[in-house]
């Protein structure tokens, strides 16, 4: 299959100032006759959450550069998320048209690619632009490759594979720092789904020994309830009612600089570790927290670190090979959590985004956006 002219490749580009504001940009270029070495990927469907969003606030902010790795015009920016696309044009000698692939793609229809490190399993985009970011975020999979594989659970894959990978290393940097010495651990925005997958492993493995809370929404906090993957649930309110006393760890999904410094007005010193992981409350200032409070600084918790520490000690394979299975184990669990809606062209999926930047996406709701 090659580009259609009737539908010309395009990317949604979102305003850098405010991301509910979005524009179409008719990109011919990305369906251009290639140069040697370059492949052009159709994007079929991508998975729209909070940490697609995250991505974004921290591509602003400077933390890692996740907006420059798809070049926007000026005031834009082209939002990096996790799906499947197809291969239609190559001009690569060991990349073949009608491959497909699981990665890291813009809103777009298409997207150009130079695959180097190429393997059995998949491939890396070399793209000089690709160099600010870490090289996981610059691999791809052949989903002919992939073991366990079906097309039927791409879904599920989607909206949880690369935010469950990040509840799998924050629960690995625990247990490489001992929990620093806590028994109980709060973690923000407890019905994201990098939270979740936290909460379920924490669960899972350390029941009885490490005590988690999450902390929600009052509107959610029934949903919360109903994933048993937290030993408590609490409303962001009710902060003051935690019980002061064991060590504990807090890990930030929110991006909330008033719910952290509740939180550390609250423990204190009893506080041995502050990671913020992600920005899920996007109006809430700016991302990290600012003020000097009570307890160990905040600090911004770097997944990529902790990958990094993963493949000098285990290797790749078997880091991957271990969170496979756990990921497995969580998505038999949440695919029961989770309802499935689709958004088909550019004009359904600026309103998609809108819709959840305005906070009127459920929890219980995966988004699922097809370019």
């Amino acid at each position: 299959m090659t580009p259609s002219m009737t539908n010309p490749a395009y990317t949604l580009s979102l305003d850098i100032d405010d991301f509910r504001q979005s524009r179409v940009e008719q990109q011919p270029e990305l369906t251009h006759d290639l140069v040697e070495g370059e492949i052009c990927v159709r994007v079929d469907k991508i998975a729209m959450t909070a940490n697609s969003i995250s991505y974004g606030f921290a591509g602003k902010s400077g933390l890692i550069r996740y907006l420059d790795i798809y070049p926007a015009s000026e005031g834009f920016a082209n939002l990096p998320c996790w799906g499947y696309g197809d291969i239609v044009q190559s001009k690569h000698p060991d990349i073949t048209i009608g491959d497909r692939i699981y990665g890291f793609l813009p809103i777009a229809s298409h997207v150009t690619m130079v695959p180097g490190d190429i393997s059995t399993g998949g491939f890396t985009d070399i793209r000089e632009c690709r160099a600010v970011v870490p090289p996981f975020y610059n691999e791809y999979a052949f989903t002919k490759s992939e073991p366990g594989y079906a097309a039927e659970f791409e879904e599920a894959i989607m909206l949880f594979r690369p935010l469950f990978g990040t509840s799998f290393l924050m629960q690995s940097y625990c247990e490489d720092h001992d929990f620093y010495g806590a028994t109980r651990i709060v973690v923000t925005s407890a019905s994201a789904k990098t939270a979740m997958g936290f909460g379920y492993l924490m669960r899972k493995h350390f029941s009885g020994k490490i005590e988690t809370i999450g902390l929600t929404s009052t509107k959610n906090k029934g949903f919360v309830e109903s994933l048993d993957c937290y030993d408590v649930v609490m409303t962001y309110d009710e902060v003051g009612l935690i019980p002061v006393g064991p060590e504990t760890l807090v890990f930030d999904v929110a991006g909330n600089e008033d719910v952290v410094t509740a939180l550390h007005t609250r423990l204190g010193d009893t506080i041995p570790y502050s990671g913020a992981v992600g920005k899920t409350h996007w109006n809430a200032g700016a991302f990290g927290a600012t003020r000097d409070l009570p307890g160990a600084k905040p600090v911004f918790w770097s997944a990529p670190d902790q990958i990094a520490v993963l493949r000098e000690r285990i290797g790749s394979g078997a880091m991957m090979r271990q969170m496979g299975a756990a990921m497995i184990d969580f998505m038999m669990a949440a695919s029961g959590w989770i309802k499935l809606s689709e958004s088909h062209g550019p004009e359904a999926m600026a309103e998609k985004i809108r819709d959840m930047l305005d906070g009127e996406v459920g929890a219980e709701e995966g988004i699922i956006l097809r370019p």
